[in-house]
């Protein structure tokens, strides 16, 4: 058993990305890159954003409620990370295509339900998030497009890991946009239709 684990832990090894190869993938944008998941593109350092942007936005959103712009522009936040995450788990499951991590070759698809590259969802987070934000205030603070730089970091750092490809990241980067300007288009959001007036009242005015 230990001999067999060892055994597919070589070939893990084996099939991964080990260095810069020729293109391929869509478009032949994807290749491999060197494993640079250290630093400021830790595994670490991913998770820590992932959480303090959807903990951050779920916890203002109760707090401020939806009868402000602040706080009716973080439930459509939540709403848009919600259907990124919904749309992305779907396309993962549909295309099956594994990660540079599991895989030197970006031609793979369809190769079982364990392989799930595409599209990056964390990358799909980020866009989510920062687009209701950006559509909201960048007339009146045009300085709030630097929340760009947080979906710019998580692709580049998901690459880093070999945990996307290229194409994979910019697929997940477009599906969290779609899903932030369809969320901030929207009058009441999806997540406080269950309520009768699509209302929430903040938790500061019990206090």
């Amino acid at each position: 058993m230990v001999l067999g684990a060892a055994l597919g832990l070589c070939a893990a090894s084996h099939a991964a990305c080990t260095g810069d190869g020729k293109g391929g993938g869509v478009l032949k944008l994807d290749r491999c890159d060197e494993f640079e998941a250290t630093g400021i593109y830790s595994r670490r350092n991913q998770q820590l954003l992932g959480a303090v942007v959807i903990g951050g936005t779920l916890g203002y959103a109760l707090w401020e409620g939806s009868e402000t712009t602040s706080g009716k522009t973080a439930w459509r936040s939540l709403d848009s990370m919600a259907i990124a995450g919904i749309t992305t788990e779907v396309m993962k499951n549909v295309f099956q295509r594994p990660r540079p991590s599991q895989a030197d070759n970006p031609d793979l698809w369809r190769q079982g339900g364990g392989n799930k590259s595409f599209p990056s969802g964390e990358t799909a987070t980020m866009a989510a998030f920062v687009t209701p934000v950006i559509m909201e205030y960048q007339q009146e603070h045009p300085a709030i497009w630097a929340l760009s730089i947080l979906p710019l970091y998580m692709g580049k750092a998901r690459m880093a890991s070999q945990g996307h490809w290229l194409s994979d990241v910019i697929a997940g980067g477009a599906v969290g946009v779609a899903a932030g300007v369809y969320s901030a288009r929207r009058d009441t959001p999806l997540l406080l239709e269950l309520t009768s007036d699509g209302v929430f009242v903040g938790l500061k005015k019990k206090f």
